[in-house]
């Protein structure tokens, strides 16, 4: 793999608070909090050209903002004199390119920069930050695809040795799929939304507790915990709201069906139940110890 050819170099920062990182290979970077005398120091270091990229706007310790565009110094200046409503408060900004002009530059492509920006937005959510950043996926050509790639495995390598990622993105079908999604999702099903939260969303009146799972051998293992009114374990003992599987075509089970695989009703008196949702061929089947149902049929997005 590429990475494992890599290398990886972070100056000290200066006295205008740039820090300069690069890897041995394309990608180069620099970043600083929100201050004008820094964006136009690194301006006069690039040249005063036009010089393309990506960039992560942060504010705090999870909420971020990823744009792309093909004068970055234009596009952060307009950020901190005139900063938008979802991202106003941002307090330091990462620059990523390669280091080269825009006539030069494989970061001049917009397609290539909006698939780069795009995928990032999703890498970022899988590492849990919320991202106020929409993006759109791209038609890439082979040329395109084929240097999206390479940008794509350098950055991940970049963005984990700086700290900032800890998980990739999962492969096919296993991809969690985050709030805004699900919102859209259930609402283009002709669901009643309100009340959406990082972990549950009423649906029909009625409390959905989104959980994506645990990958484990046997399957996605989901945990109800705690036993107060209105906690996961109580809803489902009570058979009330739904287990919304946030992975997969995102799955809506009434808490109703879940409750069937619990033969044994005295384990609604332990602190912890965990069932297993399993994906075999065309079949999805939710269990508890030995008990299994089917419940493809609660897959809202086909395949």
């Amino acid at each position: 793999m590429l990475e494992g050819l890599l290398g990886f170099q972070e100056n000290p920062k200066n006295g205008l608070g740039i820090i300069r990182a690069r890897t041995t290979g394309q990608i180069r970077s620099w970043e600083f909090i929100r201050d004008l005398k820094a964006l136009e120091k690194l301006n006069m270091e690039l040249g005063k050209i036009d010089f393309p990229g990506l960039y992560i706007l942060i504010e705090g310790k999870n909420k971020i903002y990823i744009g792309e565009a093909k004068n970055i110094y234009k596009r952060i200046k307009t950020h901190i004199l005139n900063p938008e409503e979802k991202i106003e408060k941002w307090e330091k900004v990462l620059i990523i390119n390669d280091g080269r002009p825009a006539t030069q530059s494989d970061f001049n492509d917009t397609v290539i920069r909006r698939a780069l920006e795009f995928y990032l937005i999703k890498l970022f959510k899988a590492n849990r930050f919320t991202v106020t950043a929409q993006g759109e996926k791209q038609n890439l050509n082979s040329n395109q695809d084929f240097i999206f790639q390479t940008l794509k495995i350098e950055i991940d390598f970049f963005l984990r040795k700086k700290n900032l990622i800890f998980r990739e993105i999962e492969g096919k079908n296993q991809q969690e799929i985050f709030s805004d999604e699900i919102e859209k999702i259930l609402k283009s099903k002709g669901f009643k939304i309100e009340k959406v939260q990082r972990y549950s969303i009423i649906v029909n009146n009625e409390e959905a507790f989104i959980r994506p799972g645990s990958k484990k051998p046997r399957g996605w293992q989901i945990t109800f915990r705690g036993r107060k009114s209105g906690s996961f374990i109580d809803s489902l003992q009570n058979k009330k709201g739904y287990l919304l599987f946030s992975r997969n075509g995102l799955l809506l089970i009434p808490l109703s069906e879940v409750d069937k695989v619990i033969k044994d009703k005295t384990t609604y008196q332990q602190d912890t139940v965990d069932i297993w949702i399993s994906f075999i061929d065309n079949k999805i089947t939710l269990s508890y110890k030995q008990d299994t149902i089917d419940i493809t049929h609660y897959k809202l997005v086909k395949d």
